[in-house]
């Protein structure tokens, strides 16, 4: 085995900046002669030991921007609340009355804004992207958006096998059934997992472009409120579900509610204050 290849144990990035040393040091060690198994543990154990030290500062990088309550919650849920659709699709609707419509017609006006208020915010950095991945930006966040796609696949699998366990039992049946909630349970994970994953690559993504400061404030205000706006659907669809289902979704509703006003009355200032020294600092450049 030449001493080179024992880097292969180190992560790339560690390779590229201390690489040389080590393999320097090796070479000293082994003279001439072919590196014993001691030194090939003990190489191996300390390229583990790096790679886990990485793994656990990417994992803190995704993580602390969701260690609140206010932030980890909302994610979770809505990981739920994608997994337990395929059941609620299977469900026969009840007779609509006047206020059932009314809850899911604000509903869908919740949706409709949220998505309008990101796709704004997407257009807006789409020049900005498509210059980055133009000039090479690819292999920078390739990594970063294939994790994600992945738990994107697996979300989407579990929500296929909960749509057909759906389809072929009745909600009776599902209560019962050992392996229902499990992946019920997993498939939200999953769910929740890639909805960390998307936002993160976004953000590196966000970090790499280069966009006018009246782009970026704009930018700071529509994720607040798209952010907000996320609260607001899961609180109008706990209150569709107390109208349809059960009376007792209406108290996830109202917390959720108050939780949405108390970000909004949190976070939709402060983004302004952001943009607003962003365009000072630049000297009211465009």
């Amino acid at each position: 085995m030449r001493p080179a290849r024992l880097l292969r144990w180190y992560p790339r990035a560690w390779r590229d900046q201390f690489g040389e040393e080590l393999l320097a040091l090796i070479q000293d060690t082994v003279d001439e002669g072919r590196p014993t198994w001691r030194l090939r543990l003990g190489v191996a154990w300390g390229g583990l030991r790096e790679r886990a030290h990485q793994a656990r500062r990417a994992a803190r990088t995704v993580v602390k921007p969701l260690t609140g309550p206010e932030q980890l919650g909302p994610v979770i849920m809505a990981g739920l609340v994608f997994a337990i659709l395929p059941e609620n699709l299977m469900i026969s609707p009840l007779p609509a009355r006047g206020w059932q419509v009314a809850a899911f017609d604000t509903l869908l006006a919740a949706v409709a804004l949220t998505g309008a208020v990101v796709v704004a915010g997407g257009l807006a950095a789409l020049p900005a992207l498509v210059r980055f991945l133009r000039g090479g930006g690819w292999p920078k966040i390739r990594r970063r958006v294939a994790w994600a796609a992945g738990a994107s696949a697996a979300a989407a699998g579990g929500l296929a096998g909960l749509a057909l366990a759906a389809g072929s039992h009745t909600s009776a049946q599902l209560d019962d059934s050992w392996g229902y909630l499990p992946g019920f349970l997993a498939t939200g994970l999953a769910t929740a997992v890639a909805i960390v994953l998307w936002a993160t690559a976004a953000a590196a993504t966000a970090r790499r472009l280069t966009r006018a400061p009246r782009v970026r404030a704009v930018q700071f205000v529509s994720g607040a409120v798209a952010g907000t706006l996320v609260l607001v659907v899961l609180a109008t669809l706990d209150f569709w579900w107390s109208v349809t289902q059960t009376p007792a979704w209406l108290v996830g509703g109202l917390v959720m509610l108050a939780v949405a006003s108390l970000d909004a009355r949190r976070r939709i200032p402060r983004a302004i204050r952001r943009g607003r020294r962003l365009r000072a600092a630049a000297g009211g450049r465009r």
